[in-house]
């Protein structure tokens, strides 16, 4: 009966060269790293949390996960972490697993939206004269998430200016729109404007009341 089964066997291998086949081996099983991103979109400053638990190692237990956010910050460790991006952009996610098979790796992408800025300004004084120095301040224009990177004056009369905070000096009498618009570090704008009334000076000259 052994010997049967011998020549069984010996046949089956012989078959299985003659026909060209091999046997399959099964693939080496590997760690299977995930990302999990909640929210993975919305307004900057952006808070996300990021989950690796969905992570595996077949042979057994992950010791380490590694993240990289895209945005400058320094690489930590945790299976659950709480991230903000400040500013707005896309940005890559990379995590990097570590356990007994070795190291596995996931990306994905978060985006964080840019919030418009807001502009509003004041002027001194409130019923200037022609020919009078009047004070603009744009500074309680405001950005959400940033700095406001430029100003800019017009005064509804042909003249412009820069700044945060300008003066100007209107050369005849009447009613000017003055506008002020802000841009942010994005490239976003808004603007805002008022009606200045400018007095015409008596046949006395011009004075404060």
């Amino acid at each position: 009966m052994e010997k049967r089964i011998g020549a069984i066997a010996v046949g089956l291998c012989m078959l299985v060269l003659l026909s060209g086949c091999t046997p399959q081996m099964e693939p080496a099983q590997r760690i299977a790293a995930t990302i999990v991103a909640s929210p993975g979109e919305g307004q900057a400053p952006l808070a996300v949390h990021f989950s690796a638990s969905r992570s595996t190692d077949p042979q057994g237990t992950l010791t380490d996960y590694l993240w990289d956010f895209g945005d400058g910050s320094p690489i930590i460790s945790g299976r659950e972490i709480e991230h903000t991006f400040q500013r707005a952009g896309e940005y890559l996610i990379t995590l990097v697993v570590v356990g007994a098979s070795g190291t596995g790796r996931a990306t994905t992408f978060v985006r964080a939206f840019n919030n418009p800025p807001q502009a509003a300004f004041s002027y001194q004084p409130s019923d200037p004269f022609e020919g009078e120095s009047v004070s603009f301040d744009g500074s309680a224009s405001s950005d959400p998430d940033g700095d406001i990177a430029r100003f800019f004056w017009d005064f509804g009369d042909g003249a412009t200016s820069e700044g945060a905070i300008a003066s100007h000096a209107f050369p005849h009498p009447g009613q000017f729109v003055v506008m002020l618009r802000v841009t942010d570090g994005a490239g976003a704008e808004a603007q805002a404007t008022r009606v200045v009334t400018v007095e015409e000076c008596g046949p006395g000259g011009c004075g404060r009341r």
